[in-house]
């Protein structure tokens, strides 16, 4: 049996791809792993019961750094108690102690980026901004996570990025995994959808510029055929909230308060559900890592729209996806060529796409590939892994 820690910053809806991403990693993974999970805040989304949790409080100006005072003793413990540590991310306060324990204990480790060294993070930042993430990555990030035993990319191309900042160390590519099997029983036991329903776009993820939520609302809003609804679901975080006030004055200025919902954060059956009954799923990101809502959005039959900066495969259209640049007039080009599929069309799209997450993006592969990596880090041979 091989304990392996995951720790995360947050494992709440706030948090959708990367508390997805922990959520499969804890339930579909073979019996000789035993999962558990450290994360800090207030809340949290159930989990396994064959994973433990632990939450660590956050208090006041704590909370910038999801610092959780007098939490260290405790989280040492856990670090110790386990034989891998999987950090997810890179810039709180729980990822930076999970690996300065894990140093200290003489633990492996392995750390996921999940797309936060990303160019385009850097880029949108004011010079003041990323100064400070400069001085905060090489004084005190990088000292932490540059013993790690292993880097984890989502992508070819997120490991080349990564190279960059961690020189010589070893990289392994491992595309984010899809339960299907749970998938699957629980879109089984919901109810059909309504032939009076409208059809709608859907987007689903945090409110957050590098969505690009506004270009798709932009674009949506110049859609000749006015039968199709926009439905917009997921949470903004208080650092941007004024982006969702921007996306709320968008709606109403171009006069689509009737045609364009925001739906909150959703989770369980509803979200599935969401899926499931859309016409197609929406992401054009200006940049992303695959994008989890991209493939769980697949795994339920619904044809994708996404960009070329999400990193999918390079056979998503022959499978019945979309790829657009994240420009209004391309996220248009997408929904109108979208709008013109018949009902029997769009059906074999959805089929298709979800033909494309089982052979490339289901957990009876990658649940392997992470089962082999955390054997070979528990050995000690690193240079194989």
């Amino acid at each position: 049996m091989i304990k392996v820690l995951h720790v995360t910053e947050d494992h709440s809806t706030r948090n959708t791809g990367i508390t997805a991403a922990v959520d499969a990693l804890t339930r579909r993974m073979p019996e000789m792993i035993q999962p558990s999970i450290a994360c800090v805040g207030d809340e949290v989304l159930p989990v396994t019961e064959h994973a433990a949790l632990a939450v660590f409080p956050t208090r006041g100006i704590g909370r910038v750094w999801r610092f959780a005072p007098g939490s260290a003793a405790a989280l040492a413990r856990l670090v110790a108690e386990a034989d891998v540590v999987h950090i997810h991310g890179l810039w709180m306060w729980v990822q930076w102690s999970a690996a300065r324990q894990a140093n200290r204990l003489g633990k492996p480790f392995i750390v996921t980026a999940h797309g936060m060294l990303e160019p385009w993070i850097w880029q949108r930042q004011n010079a003041f901004s990323r100064l400070k993430k400069f001085l905060y990555w090489h004084g005190i990030a990088y000292p932490a996570f540059r013993r790690a035993s292993a880097l984890h990319a989502l992508t070819a191309q997120e490991a080349a990025i990564l190279s960059g900042y961690f020189p010589g160390k070893k990289t392994v590519v491992i595309p984010h995994g899809i339960d299907l099997q749970s998938v699957d029983q629980t879109l089984a036991g919901l109810p059909q959808p309504s032939a009076d329903e409208a059809p709608y776009f859907l987007f689903l993820g945090r409110l957050h510029p590098v969505k690009a939520i506004h270009l798709l609302i932009r674009a949506f809003a110049r859609l000749p055929e006015k039968r199709y609804a926009l439905r917009i679901a997921g949470p903004a975080q208080p650092k941007e909230q004024a982006y969702a006030d921007d996306l709320y004055r968008l709606v109403a200025d171009l006069g689509l308060g009737e045609r364009v919902s925001f739906i909150g954060a959703v989770g369980g059956t509803e979200k599935w559900r969401l899926y499931r009954d859309a016409w197609a799923f929406c992401l054009p990101s200006f940049s992303e890592v695959i994008g989890m809502v991209n493939l769980e959005a697949g795994a339920a039959s619904s044809p994708v729209i996404t960009s070329f900066e999400s990193g999918v495969s390079d056979d998503w259209e022959r499978y019945g996806g979309l790829r657009v640049h994240p420009n209004e007039e391309s996220i248009l080009a997408g929904l109108q060529q979208a709008t013109a599929w018949n009902l029997s069309e769009r059906g074999a799209r959805g089929t298709a796409m979800r033909s494309l997450i089982k052979s490339e993006y289901s957990w009876t592969r990658v649940g392997k590939d992470w089962a082999n990596i955390y054997q070979q880090l528990v050995r000690g041979d690193d240079e194989n892994v």
